[in-house]
């Protein structure tokens, strides 16, 4: 063993061993947090990580960033082989890697290729985030660190180059090895001996150093992102975090510090990689609201960094403790204790444990010193931002987490969100969002139009969950009667709940109040079971992605169908007729909605219904489909004030405007209120009618007919 090799077995090994304690310790961070399966699916996981993870699937949906962190990422994929013959030559001299034989040919190669690839990715990634400056890479505090990590790879990469040179010019390079363009260069460059010592210590030093950097960084992500994307949903995230009220040691209901949260929150956390690819789709962020999903992360990942050393520290001193009393009151600590929620002997090993500086860090509040509560309360949980997250992050599951404990622990509410409370109340009482409504009239839109409850004649093909919306909401009654008079001209055996319907829970849900919503959806279930129903169809999305995705946790298991999907199976089955209605001609402004879209990725049945009406053309706009952007009603936002910024149904119906569309068609009664607003506000309710697809559908049907007015036009 050499001089040489002695020194890098030192370096290496305390790399190793920081790098280690490194990772122990952001391990056990973890372990703090609330447990949660996530090792189910294990084979639609792996998938998942090679679409997602390996292939970059998501980082190219922005094709000019997705090209050169593509360029990265696979670069140092293929580099891996080279540093590990690098690591090897530091063991010993007689390590390498060419009893691969024409692998490592073709290593080689790869290698020579790739350092140029990353070199031009590096200096494209510069311009972009210094001399382009894009926008959504322009994050206070990242500008020196972004520039340091870029230059340190720039560097790591040309360093392997020139050593690769300095081989091939010297003549020692090992057999099997081809190098195309370290053989172009070695001619060029008077590189020797020591040239090539030089550069192979800076190519070693670098890379260990920046190994040992990662885990205080927010390249991070280098190490976490596969494990991330495995262990995120192998669907679109459609749930939040549930409530176990029947825990009996159960100290809080929702997220009030990272202990609350689950694992994979934090592990979210250490993932971002600040690209700003939510924020750049967040309508609220894009309307001028405080409200910004790469700074929510953020604020959780500098939250368990600061709180976390002291966690630690907390449950090594319980682990060696003398006294059970003391043992157990530390572990108490453990789940999260605010100072004011202390016992005494709580507080003594508090005050004992940390100095005046470590218990400050322990009161900060994450909603008030980290998040903003009126970022919170901002979000429609559009889910735009996990959308287009290249690392599968999770935000609006961790919003809705901090909106149950500000809602169930804590009753605090912001100047825009103050109306809750009502809603909460209204709920409670009538089963309904708005007040003034009686549960009695639920039925009252249908009178007249020979329509029957379930009570009356349980016998039916599907049930028509008509919703809140469409029961009492003047303009959305006659959704829900154009959807009725489709089922009835197509014959379909319907039934309705009538009076005994209830609100799903879907506003008190996604505005944090669990209890409520759990409470609602246990009545419905037992409705549902009492007539035996085991297919639904509704006019709200809202309605749909409740029933359909949080009722089987509560054990209601039922086919649930939107009404759009519904219409295209009538269709298809031959029993609906549209292709007989006529139209004058009129062109149409689709806007998907995100919780039939974006939350259950339908698209096409709205887009295939319209398609088949003679005369009408439809216009999608830029931001449609998964790139859809929200009507601002979502998240409960549709029950909240809206004061900061531009409001974001008129950012919304200004695009969909722009299209000169006579009509804009939407498949939400909840969007449809929004889109109505817009249109009124931009002063074009003469020109422009905004119309649910089952109502243009019913028109044309009705008016091929008999002649007669349209549901929407009575």
């Amino acid at each position: 063993m050499t001089t040489k090799n002695f020194v890098f077995w030192l370096v290496f090994l305390a790399a190793v061993a920081v790098f280690a304690r490194s990772a122990w310790r952001l391990r056990q961070y973890l372990r703090f947090a609330r447990p949660e399966n996530r090792f189910d699916n294990l084979a639609a996981r792996l998938r998942q990580m090679l679409t997602v993870g390996l292939l970059q699937k998501k980082i190219l949906r922005d094709p000019s960033a997705g090209i050169i962190h593509v360029s990265i990422f696979w670069g140092f994929l293929v580099l891996l082989a080279a540093a590990a013959e690098a690591v090897l030559e530091g063991l010993h001299p007689a390590l390498h890697l060419n009893w691969l034989g024409p692998l490592y040919s073709l290593s080689t190669i790869l290698t020579d290729l790739f350092c140029a690839f990353i070199i031009v990715a590096t200096i494209a990634a510069l311009w972009r985030r210094y001399v382009q400056r894009v926008r959504r890479l322009q994050l206070e505090g990242d500008r020196i660190e972004a520039a340091v990590i870029l230059v340190t790879i720039f560097a790591i990469v040309t360093s392997l180059l020139l050593l690769n040179t300095a081989r091939v010019r010297l003549g020692t390079d090992y057999s099997w090895a081809v190098r195309p363009i370290a053989s172009l260069l070695a001619p060029i460059l008077p590189l020797d001996h020591t040239a090539f010592e030089i550069f192979w210590w800076m190519h070693i030093v670098l890379i260990l150093a920046f190994t040992n950097y990662l885990p205080y960084s927010k390249h991070l992500h280098v190490l976490t992102s596969l494990p991330n994307v495995f262990f995120s949903p192998i669907e679109f995230p459609r749930q939040i975090p549930t409530v176990d009220f029947s825990a009996e040691d159960a100290a809080t209901f929702g997220v009030r510090d990272i202990e609350d949260f689950s694992w994979k929150t934090l592990l979210d956390g250490y993932t971002c990689t600040h690209c700003g690819r939510c924020t750049s789709v967040c309508p609220a962020n894009q309307t001028g609201k405080v409200l910004d999903p790469r700074q929510i992360i953020i604020a959780i990942n500098r939250r368990t960094m600061e709180k976390g050393p002291l966690l630690l520290k907390l449950r090594d001193w319980a682990d060696n403790a003398l006294r059970e009393d003391l043992r157990t009151a530390a572990r108490q600590l453990l789940r999260g204790k605010r100072a004011e929620e202390m016992t005494e002997l709580e507080r003594t090993v508090f005050e004992t444990v940390f100095s005046d500086e470590e218990r400050a860090i322990w009161n900060r509040r994450l909603v008030g010193d980290y998040i903003a509560p009126e970022a919170l309360w901002a979000c429609t949980t559009c889910g735009a931002c996990m959308q287009e997250c290249p690392v599968n992050i999770e935000h609006v599951p961790a919003i809705v987490g901090m909106r149950q404990a500000l809602v169930m622990m804590e009753a605090s509410f912001t100047e825009e969100s103050a109306l809750l409370p009502n809603v909460y109340s209204n709920l409670e009482t009538n089963a309904v969002p708005w007040g003034g409504m009686a549960h009695a009239d639920r039925a009252a839109w249908a009178e007249g139009i020979g329509i029957k409850t379930a009570a009356e004649d349980s016998t039916m093909e599907v049930l028509f969950w008509v919703g809140c919306a469409g029961s009492y909401d003047e303009r959305a009654k006659s959704i829900a009667r154009a959807f009725a008079t489709l089922m009835q001209h197509a014959g379909v055996d319907f039934r309705i709940l009538g009076a005994e319907e209830c609100c799903t829970g879907d506003p008190a849900r996604r505005t944090g109040n669990e209890y409520l919503a759990d409470t609602l959806t246990q009545q419905n279930i037992e409705t549902l079971e009492r007539y035996n129903v085991r297919t639904i169809v509704t006019i709200c999305p809202h309605c749909y992605n409740t029933l359909k995705n949080d009722y089987p946790r509560f054990g209601g298991n039922y086919h649930v169908m939107h009404h759009t999907q519904f219409l295209q199976q009538l269709i298809e089955q031959g029993r609906l007729r549209i292709d007989q209605a006529e139209l004058d001609r009129v062109t149409v402004a689709y806007h998907d909605s995100c919780y039939l879209g974006r939350y259950n990725n339908e698209y096409d049945a709205p887009r295939a219904l319209l398609e088949n009406v003679p005369g009408l053309e439809v216009l999608d706009v830029e931001r449609s489909r998964d790139r859809g952007f929200c009507c601002g009603a979502g998240g409960g936002r549709m029950f909240m004030e809206e004061h900061v910024g531009e409001k974001v149904n008129h950012n919304r119906t200004r695009e969909l405007l722009a299209t000169g569309a006579t009509t804009i068609a939407a498949n939400c009664p909840f969007c449809m209120t929004m889109l109505t607003d817009g249109v009124k506000a931009a002063d074009q309710a003469d020109r422009v009618r905004v119309l649910d697809v089952s109502e243009l559908l019913a028109e044309a049907i009705t008016r091929r007919s008999n002649g007669s007015a349209s549901p929407a036009e009575q």
